[in-house]
């Protein structure tokens, strides 16, 4: 099948290379995210694709956005011009380094690592998990319990304590999944229950990326070992895109009532965004609504502006950033008051001369390595990137084999890591507190509650 899948993308490399405007650079993008998409909506269930959604996000946010913007979103159009949104480097340029970056990225990712200590079955990590499971019916409804009151608890705690209840709120999620898997008689009126209160919280806040990230982690997951066809999974695809779609698109309105306004949360509101978007799907497709939904995927342009302005503007860190991120990760901030913050600021005032108050904003880390190591060196140093992460998700799945409800925690673990818009710092640093928070779960529930997790 994959054959298939290869041969369909050259097919239209081919017809791009003759009938479109695209350069050979982003007619290899357009092929490239093809292949990847079949692949993954192919591979869903039949092995773990935890990994496998970053390579998406990245081909689209990195390769696929830019060719819309160079072609369509140009300085010759009014919003983009206004809003200084055009790529500001030429397509060879940026398509030269954005694509073997890419590309060496997914090479470190793919590398088969330590087979013999994983299972080849990936069934065979949810039915260890629901043996382990059968006799431990409450242990979801304590995770919950606590990941609840913790994220009510979260609004009052001081700003030192921010951190740590944050990662127990996200034990309603984790918990979500061990009741789901339990034999618990009350599942099926929980588990609902509980999404239905993560999605207000999302209203409330107005944060709604997590959320998304979440979901489509859980659908990996969950369909990990089920056998379904190809088309199932393509309509899957399709109305979790399409689920994006309307999120996205009502984000900006939604925001600027509960925000800009002042009205605070309010899920009738939201619930006449969604209508509206569900009953006219078109209202979508507004020149300038598509523009801003644009915006808000193309990563490609902090790259190709932190493409222009180093190093004219600014020098090379030549791996400051990174060794920064490396030490800022395991150090604590009591410890190291200024050390850097996640979150991007650093790196763009590193690297552009200033950065934006009020809007989150980030190099990601292919911009990252470009702004260390030029082209040459940000090409490799992406292939080790994808590596890095390829081993952490490989001793994951090794030590579930021993303790088979860490499976269970994989998209807890992995909810930054995915996020092709973070830097190393993001990554890196949700990876070790996930770690230690996780493994201190597993510790003081066995110690205060007699419970093995």
């Amino acid at each position: 099948m994959k054959k298939i899948f290869l041969i369909i993308s050259i097919v239209v490399f081919i017809i791009n290379e003759v009938s479109s405007n695209l350069t050979s650079w982003e007619s290899c993008a357009v092929s490239l995210f093809i292949y990847f998409l079949l692949e993954f909506i192919y591979d869903l269930g039949k092995r773990n694709v935890t990994l496998d959604l970053p390579i998406l996000l990245a081909i689209l946010t990195w390769l696929i956005m830019p060719v819309i913007f160079y072609h369509e979103y140009t300085a010759q159009n009014p919003l983009a011009f206004l809003w200084r949104k055009y790529m500001p480097i030429p397509s060879n340029d940026y398509f030269s380094f954005a694509l073997p970056g890419t590309l060496t990225m997914i090479l470190g990712l793919r590398i088969p690592l330590d087979r013999n200590a994983l299972n080849k079955n990936p069934q065979l990590y949810m039915v260890n998990m629901q043996k382990d499971l059968i006799a431990k019916p409450r242990v979801g409804m304590i995770l919950i319990g606590v990941g609840v009151v913790s994220g009510l608890l979260d609004f009052l705690s001081p700003s030192s304590l921010k951190q740590v209840f944050y990662l127990l709120d996200h034990l309603t999620y984790v918990g979500v999944f061990y009741t789901l898997y339990s034999a618990n008689k009350y599942k099926k009126i929980i588990v609902p229950s509980v999404v239905a209160l993560m999605a207000g919280q999302a209203i409330v806040t107005g944060m709604f990326g997590e959320l998304i990230y979440l979901l489509a982690l859980s659908v990996m997951l969950i369909v990990l070992g089920k056998k379904m066809r190809f088309s199932v999974k393509l309509a899957i695809a399709v109305i979790g895109f399409f689920f994006v779609m309307i999120i996205q698109s009502i984000k900006v309105d939604y925001r600027q009532r509960s925000w800009g306004e002042g009205a605070g949360a309010d899920p009738v509101y939201f619930a006449q965004l969604i209508s509206d978007r569900v009953t006219e799907p078109s209202s979508m497709f507004d020149p300038a609504k598509l523009f801003f939904l644009g915006v808000r995927l193309n990563q490609g342009w902090l790259i190709a502006y932190t493409m222009y302005k180093v190093p004219s503007k600014c020098s090379f860190a030549y791996g400051q950033t990174i060794w920064e991120s490396l030490a800022a990760s395991f150090v604590p901030r009591f410890l190291w008051p200024d050390k850097p913050e996640a979150g991007g600021k650093a790196n763009l005032q590193r690297f552009w001369g200033f950065s934006f108050r009020s809007v989150s904003m980030n190099l990601g880390p292919i911009g990252e390595a470009y702004a260390n190591f030029d082209r040459t060196g940000g090409i490799i140093y992406m292939f080790f990137y994808g590596l890095f992460l390829n081993f952490v998700q490989s001793q994951i799945l090794k030590v579930a084999r021993k303790r088979p409800t860490l499976i269970l925690w994989l998209p807890f673990l992995f909810l930054y890591v995915v996020v092709v818009e973070g830097d190393l710092l993001m990554a890196l640093g949700w990876l070790l507190k996930g770690a230690f928070f996780t493994w201190l779960c597993y510790l003081l529930f066995k110690k205060l509650f007699r419970i093995e997790l």
